[in-house]
């Protein structure tokens, strides 16, 4: 095979058998689900650091209490993980080789390195069948928290709490962005990038770029971000990938799928994708949320040097917050770093309130985690400035087009309205659907009008530009 394939699943998923992931039994079974998904990733985690140094370093590394009586079991789970390891090793470094190296290599070749390595990857990536076990036993907490306490945060972040631009905004020239070799995916080109991050706290950031088979450069460009916990393209399948930017590639457009913080490529040894966003209580959510929201202006520069003729961000859940502070910080940004539409879903709209009532985090335990530290709603209040989306929107309201899920108990949609309120998003760019978090997923990947709206409102943004370029130009006498 010469291209890269979606796999099977996604047909399925989008098929009338995926209906019954609309239901709200799957809904509440499968966010359950997340807290042992979250667990099976720590005792990854903690094999990663641990590997050699036996059973007890093992169950140390991974937070839980001592268990002899299950040593030997553990031994024989991280002998096959660290084969399993070994050969993600592996098959990595040859496509580092294979895409960023200095020799050419055959497009064939680098379809086949891509499918190895994406294969390894996903039987690295959550090993379930390897540590059920001692999830059944209840020794995998789904978070190893080291949670600062707030009188910690404060003497640490005092001075941008009274300057929150210091940490949401762009210090110096905008980084190099490096472009890989290009692999064809279906129907698509594909292909990587990596940049120094304009954040302080964090190195390289990365992302996978979907564009039409035919090489051009004037494509109209979506960066979306993903949601928490996410591997991206270190797992077989990534339905953001294959529900929306392969399509959306397919149709003409450029669709960026940045890496966040701590998140698949960008893994911290030691923590599974996304862990320090929550194991850090609030400091690492505002690590977050301001790395990525400068990322993201440096992929809207990056597309427009490209050639893209309009650019829009937007996200799912945790990408939808990052979203929502890119539209709020960017009117303070180089004007070639503002994107010309946003499009946040599933995304609460207040932090600091989100935190005391997000049925996600109360199952992952982090509210117990973060009263044991000391903290309170008021002691949050305190750092609703880097946690919250600012309060004015830094792009025209017009182009905010915002999806909730009514229902939704994870990223409370009242919180929302009440930032487009204060935005000033008109009604009509205000879409609820009647679900709850992860039917917002489901409504994105099994269904058109999330895409349909997006490729609207750059057909608008084209009209309107085009309208202006008329005006300008010179009438003839």
């Amino acid at each position: 095979m010469d291209t890269l394939a979606t796999p099977p699943i996604h047909r399925v998923l989008t098929s009338p058998v995926g209906r019954l992931l609309e239901t709200n039994t799957v809904e509440r079974l499968g966010l359950r689900g997340l807290r042992r998904q979250f667990a099976i990733g720590r005792a990854r985690a903690a094999a990663d650091v641990s590997l050699g140094h036996g059973p007890a370093a093992f169950l140390e590394a991974v937070g839980a209490p001592p268990a002899p009586h299950l040593h030997d079991r553990i031994e024989h789970a991280l002998a096959e993980y660290a084969t399993r390891r070994e050969a993600f090793d592996e098959a990595n470094e040859r496509w580092e080789t294979a895409f960023w190296g200095p020799d050419d290599v055959d497009v064939r070749e680098l379809v086949a390195v891509e499918r190895e390595r994406r294969e390894a990857a996903d039987h690295r990536a959550q090993p379930t069948g390897l540590f059920r076990f001692l999830d059944t036993e209840h020794l995998l907490p789904p978070v190893k928290y080291d949670v600062p306490t707030p009188d910690e945060a404060v003497h640490q972040w005092e001075g941008y709490l009274n300057t929150p631009e210091r940490l949401y905004g762009f210090d110096g020239p905008l980084p190099t962005v490096e472009r890989s070799r290009v692999v064809r995916g279906p129907g698509t080109r594909e292909s990587f990038l990596r940049f120094e991050s304009p954040s302080p706290y964090f190195e390289t950031a990365t992302a996978r770029v979907y564009e039409p088979s035919e090489e051009r450069r004037e494509l109209p460009t979506l960066v979306f971000n993903h949601g928490l916990g996410m591997m991206n393209d270190t797992m077989a399948y990534w339905p953001p990938e294959a529900a929306l930017a392969r399509p959306l590639a397919r149709e003409g457009y450029r669709v960026v799928l940045p890496d966040a913080p701590w998140h698949g490529r960008r893994e911290a040894l030691g923590s599974y994708s996304g862990e320090p966003y929550l194991a850090k209580g609030p400091v690492g959510m505002f690590h977050l949320f301001s790395a990525a929201a400068l990322e993201n202006g440096v992929l809207v520069d990056w597309a427009r040097n490209e050639g893209a003729p309009a650019v829009a961000v937007g996200g799912l859940s945790l990408g939808g917050i990052t979203t929502l502070h890119v539209v709020g910080h960017c009117g303070s940004w180089p004007a070639s770093t503002c994107p010309d539409l946003a499009f946040p879903v599933g995304a609460p709209g207040v932090i600091d309130e989100t935190i005391v009532r997000s049925r996600l985090l109360e199952l992952l335990d982090t509210g117990d985690a973060l009263r044991a530290a000391g903290w309170t709603p008021a002691r949050l209040g305190e750092f609703g400035p880097l946690l919250n989306p600012p309060t004015t929107c830094g792009i025209d309201p017009a182009r905010v087009v915002c999806f909730t899920g009514s229902r939704d108990e994870v990223a409370p949609s009242d919180t929302t309205r009440w930032l487009l309120d204060s935005w000033d998003v008109p009604p009509e760019n205000r879409v609820e659907w009647d679900v709850r978090h992860m039917g917002v997923l489901m409504q994105m990947l099994r269904h058109d009008e999330f895409r349909d709206r997006v490729k609207s409102e750059f057909e608008a943004v084209k009209t309107a530009n085009k309208a202006r370029t008329d005006e300008s130009e010179p009438k003839a006498q």
